[in-house]
């Protein structure tokens, strides 16, 4: 007896068919997402010795070791969606908030996180650095592929051996911090607050990790989650 593979006409509506003829058309990358998917194997390839596929990346920004507000703005990260830079170069009388206001020179997201002298950025990655090197001694340089690689570290012990805990501890500090310093270049452009002082942003950055620590926390709760609860050994190594 044979079956034929699909859906009856009678068995479906409008709003399924439509979503079922979406989902078999080639959906184009955009040229932006390719370039920072290269950028992230090349990068990750360069720090943890291994190319991860399309699909292992996407995998990983929706790494539930994370919030879900930090996870989207990483996916927009990676498609290069934030209007920043080049984006307001053609639209008349904006084009002046394709500059960063402090150093003058046309932004990018790679320049906010890793260049821009305004008072944030350097901080907060003294303080993942600080953070870090409690646990363990080596600290990778940061490049743009790597934060938004964050996901995919893979470290390891001298032996060889896999450190999840470790991995899990780059993947929220870093992008924990990624989007604390995106949301102070907010405010610092489009609000009318003026900069943060250090001691601020230093208190932000810590109450943003007991935030993550608390979640982690409560994500070992296996009443709660069931199958999707974490490990609690796998939170008090991390």
């Amino acid at each position: 007896m044979f079956s034929n593979p699909g859906i009856l006409l009678q068995e479906g509506g409008q709003r399924l068919f439509t979503k079922i003829i979406k989902s078999l058309r080639d959906k184009p990358t955009r040229k932006s997402t390719a370039s920072n998917l290269d950028r992230i194997r090349c990068c990750i390839d360069e720090t943890f010795g291994y190319q991860p596929t399309d699909s292992a990346i996407w995998t990983s920004i929706r790494s539930n070791n994370i919030h879900r507000l930090t996870r989207n703005f990483l996916w927009k990260c990676l498609h290069n969606i934030y209007h920043v830079g080049s984006f307001w170069e053609y639209i008349p009388n904006l084009e002046i908030l394709g500059q960063c206001p402090t150093c003058r020179v046309p932004e990018s997201l790679e320049y906010i996180m890793l260049e821009c002298d305004a008072l944030g950025q350097k901080q907060i990655w003294q303080l993942v650095e600080r953070l870090w090197r409690l646990k363990y001694t080596a600290w990778s340089k940061l490049n743009w592929g790597l934060l938004l690689g964050y996901g995919l570290a893979k470290f390891k012990t001298p032996r060889g051996k896999s450190v999840p805990a470790q991995n899990r501890l780059f993947t929220i500090i870093v992008s924990t911090s990624m989007h604390l310093i995106w949301k102070l270049r907010n405010e610092r452009v489009f609000e009318t607050f003026t900069s943060a002082a250090d001691s601020e942003i230093h208190n932000r950055w810590v109450s943003m990790i007991n935030s993550a620590i608390k979640r982690d926390k409560l994500l070992t709760n296996r009443a709660r989650f069931g199958s999707l609860a974490i490990k609690k050994q796998l939170v008090l190594n991390t």
